[in-house]
């Protein structure tokens, strides 16, 4: 039979690879600081971008690549990186305002009229969290609900009663978000145009007629995707084909 100490022993042994991988991926990211503290921005983007590749990624991780792709030139890596830490974490300020002046250099740019007020603040509510988030602060209310109902069973008191009301209300409106943000998340895939020029295309080829051009930096919408090519929406309803190997997505 296994002894208590002899499962800690294993579990400490299956716990030591994930551990020299953490170890690793912080080294690389100090690495990664040092050479942007030093002005080396190239090589800052490159190992910030060999931790992308080994699929550990966080906000700030994001925030300082688009800050190393910025002062190196790359507008659309710099766009992507932001847009990548604000989808992880959309109260991120300093990506926030980094995107904004960011995008002043994208020539393709389009500024959307402001959405009304009731609809800007519940849009503000909404982008607070990511889905996930919303989605354990639903199963949190639910819980309370829960456990309210069993209260107001068990014994007499009024007061229990009103706020089971008022109870419901704020879960039915924190669902009503919960669902909203999962659907957005889930229908839109978005991307940043990649290549400096691009030519979108009424069809998934070369020969195809030529439709509009765009420029490095851009967000757009993903339609769908054929072989080697995506087809593209502009927020201004505008839609073309082109190679995906010139757009880069947002994860």
């Amino acid at each position: 039979m296994m002894t208590g100490l002899n499962k800690i022993f294993i579990i400490l042994f299956l716990s030591l690879p994930l551990f020299a991988v953490e170890v690793e991926t912080s080294k690389i990211y100090e690495n990664g600081m040092d050479a942007y503290r030093k002005g080396q921005y190239d090589l800052a983007i490159q190992e910030f971008e060999s931790i992308l590749l080994d699929n550990w990624d966080s906000p700030e991780l994001y925030y300082n690549l688009g800050n190393a792709f910025y002062r190196s030139g790359n507008i659309a890596g710099a766009v992507w990186a932001f847009e990548s830490c604000l989808k992880l974490s959309p109260t991120h300020e300093d990506a926030k305002y980094n995107l904004k002046l960011t995008n002043l250099k994208v020539i393709d740019r389009m500024d959307l009229p402001a959405p009304p007020f009731y609809l800007k603040w519940y849009l503000s509510i909404k982008e607070r969290y990511t889905p996930s988030k919303w989605l354990n602060i639903s199963l949190f209310i639910l819980l309370l609900f829960a456990l309210l109902m069993s209260a107001s069973r068990i014994t007499s008191f009024p007061v229990l009663r009103k706020l089971q009301g008022i109870m419901m209300t704020i879960l039915f409106m924190i669902l009503f978000l919960t669902l909203h943000s999962i659907w957005t998340e889930n229908s839109y895939d978005l991307g940043i145009i990649y290549s400096p020029q691009v030519e979108a295309r009424s069809e998934p080829n070369q020969f195809s007629t030529r439709l509009f051009e765009v420029h490095e930096g851009l967000r757009v919408s993903i339609n769908q995707a054929v072989d080697d090519w995506v087809e593209i929406e502009l927020l201004d309803g505008k839609m073309g084909w082109i190679e995906n190997n010139q757009i880069r997505l947002i994860k």
